[in-house]
């Protein structure tokens, strides 16, 4: 096996080498991924008919629904206008499951 010495490797790697003044990522950064709630945004703001979005067709349905009886509406309507209550967990041991720690306000 024949081993390359510095001035074999520089000249191997000159072509990749960047140019003096040029950037190394002409194109920029990619644009990133963008997340499911902000598709969501756009689509529901397409208006269908006249002055209505797609979201209120939407949310017209799902009150639709609930005034027909479907817990799952109901449940959605009253999470969203009232707010979902809190949760409180009750720990009857006096150690913390490992993870947790308890901070004093």
């Amino acid at each position: 096996m024949k081993i390359k010495t510095d001035k074999q490797k520089a000249k191997q790697l000159q072509p990749f080498h960047f140019k003096k003044g040029k950037s190394g990522n002409p194109k920029g950064r990619p644009p990133k991924n963008r997340c499911i709630p902000d598709i969501l945004k756009k689509i529901t703001d397409e208006q269908i008919a006249g002055d209505e979005s797609k979201l209120y067709q939407i949310l017209n349905e799902v009150v639709n629904r609930a005034l027909a009886g479907d817990n799952w509406c109901i449940q959605f309507i009253a999470d969203r206008m009232e707010g979902r209550p809190s949760q409180v967990v009750q720990n009857q041991s006096e150690e913390l499951p490992s993870g947790f720690t308890t901070t004093i306000i």
